[in-house]
């Protein structure tokens, strides 16, 4: 047993908080992964984990340890990348953290990924809400709207943009709004990601219009949200990329396409260093590649 393989064993439990989800990713037994852990903490003179029958905590020294454990390691892998010792270039589970909508957009793209690097694997965690990324154990997620934890490194992968879109069966029973000010009332459906009112936001030159939607259904999932949509339910603002193509193939009518609505900054976000693992960052570049087709400022309106 040497200290590089306990290092790799300590950020994997930091990062899932579960000696059995290491082992389950590893395929190392637990009674392993638990004496990487005792070495560490006898090499160090420390306690690095609190455990209980009931959770596992990382102490104030262990967290101390994180970045350089992983500073260790990301030399190490990069150097046998370079002295090509290394049957791939990337190897290894990477877990996501993704919006409903953005996840199955990434999805779709997923096997490109995977073609270029058959030795990676990819897990994603699909849910419309903020999590804490080390206790979902976590190596990247993304953030819609501004980031408030200081302690997430951040890289910005776009902004959304948004659109008012209802069915044209919807438009038949209920009229066309001409003007923002029309939309109390017409039934509304609304994405209540997150917390906080979810008024509706429009601007024209220098005029503003502020609407408290007339909701008749809101769900925290976007998915549910198009679903309710397209079943003529009433309008919704979704994300543009999730209705460019229901607007183009006339299932989705855009409202008050010459109005902006605020955009929302996007983000890919990690916990560790800013060195990153060698298939966190490939994954992490993959992002950015994805994003930038769905996600810029300047794409037509």
């Amino acid at each position: 047993m040497d200290l590089l393989s306990a290092l790799h064993s300590f950020v994997r439990v930091a990062a899932t908080g579960s000696f059995s989800a290491v082992s389950r990713e590893t395929g190392v037994s637990q009674p392993t992964i638990s004496r990487h852990i005792a070495l560490l903490e006898a090499h160090y003179g420390t306690t690095l984990f609190a455990r209980t029958t009931r959770s596992l905590m990382m102490t104030e020294d262990g967290r101390s340890l994180l970045p350089h454990a992983y500073e260790v390691l990301e030399i190490l892998e990069t150097a046998e990348t370079v002295l090509g010792r290394r049957r791939a270039s990337v190897s290894g589970l990477v877990r996501l953290g993704m919006t409903t909508a953005f996840g199955l957009y990434f999805t779709s793209r997923l096997g490109e990924l995977l073609e270029r690097h058959p030795d990676l694997s990819v897990e994603v965690v699909i849910r419309d809400g903020f999590g804490d990324l080390v206790e979902e154990g976590l190596d990247l997620a993304v953030r819609v709207g501004d980031i408030a934890e200081g302690s997430l490194i951040a890289r910005k992968l776009g902004v959304v943009r948004k659109w008012l879109v209802a069915s044209p069966v919807c438009l038949a029973r209920c009229g066309t709004p001409q003007h923002p000010r029309d939309l109390p009332e017409y039934p509304a459906i609304v994405y209540n990601y997150g917390g906080g009112r979810h008024d509706w936001h429009l601007f024209r030159d220098e005029e503003e219009s502020v609407i408290a939607p007339s909701t008749v259904f809101r769900a925290n999932s976007s998915e549910a949200v198009l679903s309710a949509v397209l079943a003529d339910i009433g309008i919704g603002l979704l994300p543009e990329f999730q209705v460019r193509e229901g607007v183009e193939e006339g299932k989705l009518v855009r409202l008050f396409p010459d109005w902006r609505i605020p955009n929302l900054p996007f983000y890919a976000v990690h916990t560790g260093p800013r060195t990153l693992p060698l298939r966190t960052r490939t994954v992490l570049d993959f992002l950015v590649e994805v994003s930038s087709e769905v996600l810029r400022d300047d794409l037509p309106a």
